[in-house]
Order: C-alpha cells, then structure tokens, then sequence
C-alpha cells in the first residue's frame, strides 16, 4: 500500500525565503580567485560562453584544515544573488572524531523543515522523504550547500533532482566513481588553473555520460594555499611586515588557512612580540612532540595548535580541553560553563578569547563549535579523569534543564526522581513556556546527539530521563519522528537496566508517539507490552484476574 503523505502546501514564486546557509564566519579570507572561478562556472545558471550546459553540482574534495567549506560558504555567500529562493545548508560531521555523522535521512527532515514543512505532514519512510523534498524543490532556484560530507555517496538522498537548484559538496574523500544521482551525466575533477583540461576521475577514465535531464557532478580538488596567498592573508591580518620572519611562520602552515588563522591570531594578540618568538615555539612544538599524537593531524598543524594552547590562562586551557570530548555538534555558554564547571560570566568572556584565537568557530549568534582536528587536538591532550567528570556536568545541563522545560511545558505530568546535579552545573532558566520552546529549538540537536552518547555509553539512567524529560517538547513542536527515535533509545536504555517500571513507562510512551506519527501497526506492540508490564507491576504473582477495559485504557494511555 503506497505510504499515505499530509496535504504539502505547494511552493509558489515569492513566497518566504529560506535562509539556511550559516552566516558568514569572521575568518579573513585570501585568494583562491582561481578556484572561485571554476565555481562560479560550474554553478552559474547560464552555462559557459560557448553554451555547453556546466555542472550544477561540485564537490570541493581536500584535505582536513585546507580550507574546503571556508571557500563554500565564502562563495555562498558572494553569489547569495544566483538564488533567489534561498540557500540551504547542513554539516553532516563526516569528519568530526566525537559525535556521529548525520544520517542522510535526518539530514533531509532538516530540510524538509527549512523549507517550511509542518513537522507531522513529513512521511515516515526515508524514501517518502526524499520524494517530497525533491517534488518541494522543483523549480525552485536554490543553493544546497553540503558540508563536510564523508563522502559524495552519503548525498546522494539530499541532492534536489533538479537543474534549476545548484549542489555544492565538501567532503575529505574523492568520489571512486560517478555520483549516482537525478543528474550525475559528467563526474569531472577541475583543474583550477586549466577549466580546458579535464584530469582523469579515479575510479574511470572521466568520459561524458549524457544525461540529458540532468546536471553534472564534478569534483575540485583543493590544495593549500600558494605561498603568495599564505603571505597575503598572514601580513593582511596580523599587519606585520618582516618578510623573512613571515616566510619562516609560513613553512610551519603548509598553506592550511585552519593553521594560518590560528597564527594570524596569536601575531595579532601579542603585536609587540617579534615573530622570530613565536616561529621558535613552533620549531619546539615539532621537535618535542607529546606522546597523545596519534598522527592524524599533519606536523606543521599540530605545532601551531600547540603552541596556541600553551599560551592560553589557565581557565581558558581548562574549557578548551573541555569543549574537545564534549558529545554535542556545537555549544552554548551554558552548557560550556558546566563542562568546565566555570560560572557563566567567565565562560562567555573565554569563548570569546578562544575565538579571538581561531579555536572555536562562533556559526551563530551565541552557539560555538570547533573544527574536527582542533577537536581532535584537544580531545588527545585532555586528561581522561577531567573529562568524565566534565561530561557527567554537561549529561547534568542538559537533563535538569529539560527536565525544568518538561515541568514547564507538562505541570500536569507526573515527575521523576532525579538525583541533584553535579556541583558546577549551570542550569538555565526557564520559567514561561516560550522559554522552555526557544531552549528547546536551540538545543534540539544536542538533546538528541546527547540521548544517543549516553545509551552508548550505559548510562542508562540519563538516557531515559532525558528522554522523558523532552517529551513534552517533542509532543508539543510536533517532532514526531524524533519523538519515536527517542522513546526507541529509551526502551534500549530501560532493557539494559531491568526495571520493569521504567521499561513500562518506555513502551507506553513509544507506543504514543508511533500513534502521533500515523504508525498504528508499530505502536500495537509496544503498547502491549506497556499493558503486560502494567499488569505484573500491579500483580506480579498474577494472582487476580484480567484487568477491566477502563482500568487497561488508563495503563496504556
């Protein structure tokens, strides 16, 4: 039987913009004009002077720390104009060493809701999904812009299937063959300084396979930046002029715009300061290596972080080492001042020194996040006692907060026990409902990022708290597919402990949220189960008779 879809209104010219795209981030950006042409060829909607029809999808391929989504967003930015009807944007975190990668699926809901869909109108079934994010981007001239994905292949259910949208990829790994997607005719690799030659694709020969309802993928390899570049960005930002002093730093960046940023900061937070100082820390940095390096992170980098980290306070190494093992794709001053267990005065004042310093990205007003290798440095150099106990204050934020906003949003609910948060846990307040939504809106994705670490670490405890302490949230925004992951990770978490009280809460309330999602033959069983349980927690020696219809509609609902 075909999968029944919500009514879907239709997207008409002039209506609402969607604006997904991360705002521009405040990094000095330097050359590339080579590479900014190949895009603005490929993805331009009039095609070459000769008339052949370009690509409308590229993947930027490159190195970790070369610069890949800085160059996409920086173009997104400059050719906002191209696409009138919006830009779309999501980080897939193929690289990122501490939280998952995003599903193709959950990827597409975000768009699904970008584009103005009712959360209860999306279909269950990826497919559907798919099929309705495609038939909603039909016509539309757009930007869908795919971050940092582990590889061209995980896009394929996020491309638009349409010619008049433009896809733009940055992933770490080549594509071993043409994309298998609504449009993938031509899978070429540019050339930045040749757009005549066409290099060899690795996984064929690179020959043109018409299509002639779709657009061609290509690929553009990224490299670091030319020495002139490098100088350019390194004089322009940090306003020093000794050549020769510039030329040593710049042999400790290998062109990587990621370590250029770091030491652009640090010349310019210490002017007076002659750079023959701090090309000698980098030189130290390379020839003492620390025993955590695991050497996926490039020598020249690796000094460049370290020297960065060891000029920082001593607060300010204690939340940076904190931020790197911190299961969440990006953070709030909240959440940070817990893990570091730092009031929140003080943790604003440092996430802000950290992103002076190039060390934390702030991708939205007030929410930060670090670059997978950053992270990655800080997750080697972090001590494992220190971060347990930083994880179980963060695992405490995000619980009684929500459990705050679940009272807030349910005083009718009946509560839970709860053991008090760990001391130097910073909670936030939420004392209207609206407070309680707009925290929710803002946290979402680390909730639920969260949710899923815990059941992976045994914490089984947390996990379902969590859970239940979301739920009213979920209900009330009309999350209801997350709703349903949710209560699934629940009822794992509940398994594992063996409690019979919590199991049967889990079931029920995994039970509800397949009926709110349309699901009725998935919520039969777990409902059932919930009744099963209800019953032995009442009875456990099953020494009275059936419970009446009233009594079962009261357990189960």
């Amino acid at each position: 039987m075909p999968e029944q879809v919500a009514a879907v209104p239709e997207w008409q010219p002039g209506a609402a913009v969607p604006e997904h795209v991360a705002t521009v981030i405040g990094r000095l950006f330097a050359g590339r004009e080579a590479e900014l042409r190949r895009l603005d060829e490929a993805l331009s909607p009039e095609g070459t002077a000769s008339g052949e029809r370009m690509a409308r999808a590229i993947a930027i391929v490159g190195a970790g720390g070369v610069g890949k989504t800085r160059l996409a967003l920086h173009w997104a930015h400059r050719n906002a104009r191209l696409f009138p009807d919006g830009q779309l944007h999501v980080d897939l975190r193929g690289s990122d060493p501490v939280t998952p990668t995003v599903p193709p699926e959950e990827a597409v809901r975000g768009f699904l809701l970008a584009l103005g869909t009712d959360p209860r109108a999306i279909p269950a079934g990826p497919e559907a999904q798919t099929r309705l994010y495609r038939r909603l981007m039909a016509g539309r001239r757009m930007l869908v812009l795919i971050d940092d994905a582990p590889s061209t292949a995980h896009a394929e259910a996020l491309l638009p299937g349409t010619t008049s949208s433009a896809v733009l990829v940055t992933t770490r790994r080549h594509p071993p063959a043409p994309l298998p997607v609504p449009g993938a005719g031509d899978v070429r690799a540019l050339h930045p300084d040749r757009p005549d030659v066409r290099v060899p694709h690795p996984g064929g020969p690179g020959a043109r396979v018409p299509h002639p309802d779709r657009p061609d993928m290509r690929v553009l390899a990224l490299e670091g930046l030319s020495e002139q570049e490098a100088s350019r960005l390194l004089v322009r930002s940090a306003g020093t002029t000794q050549p020769h002093a510039v030329r040593d730093l710049l042999r400790h960046c290998a062109g990587l715009p990621l370590a250029l940023g770091i030491v652009a900061a640090r010349v310019a937070a210490r002017p007076h300061l002659p750079l023959d100082t701090l090309t000698a820390e980098l030189r130290n940095a390379i020839t003492h290596p620390t025993a955590s390096d695991t050497g996926e992170i490039t020598g020249g980098l690796r000094a460049v972080l370290h020297a960065a980290h060891l000029s920082l306070a001593e607060d300010a190494k204690r939340l940076f080492l904190a931020l790197g093992p911190a299961p969440v794709p990006d953070i709030g001053v909240p959440a940070a001042a817990s893990l570091a267990a730092l009031p929140t005065a003080r943790t604003r004042t440092l996430m802000r020194l950290l992103e002076a310093a190039h060390l934390v990205i702030q991708h939205r007003p007030g929410r930060y996040r670090m670059h997978d290798l950053i992270r990655l440095y800080a997750l080697e150099q972090a001590e494992p006692a220190s971060s347990a106990a930083a994880l179980r204050r963060l695992a405490d934020h995000y619980l009684h907060t929500a459990a705050r906003g679940e009272r807030t949003l349910a005083p009718q609910s009946e509560p839970i026990t709860m053991n008090p948060p760990a001391q130097g846990v910073d909670l936030t307040p939420l004392t209207t409902g609206q407070d309680a939504l707009e925290w929710f809106d803002a946290e979402r994705d680390c909730l639920l990022t969260l949710l899923r670490w815990t059941a992976d670490q045994d914490w089984n405890e947390n996990t379902w708290r969590i859970a239940w302490s979301m739920d009213a949230m979920l209900q009330r925004t009309g999350h209801v597919h997350d709703r349903v992951r949710v209560w699934e990770t629940a009822v794992f978490a509940a398994e594992r402990l063996g409690a019979a009280a919590v199991q049967c809460l889990a079931y029920r309330r995994l039970g509800h949220a397949h009926l709110q999602a349309g699901d009725h033959p998935a919520a039969l069983p777990a409902l059932r189960r919930a009744l099963a349980l209800a019953r032995h927690l009442r009875h456990p020696r099953g020494t009275r008779p059936a419970e009446p219809r009233s009594v079962q509609r009261h357990l189960i609902g």
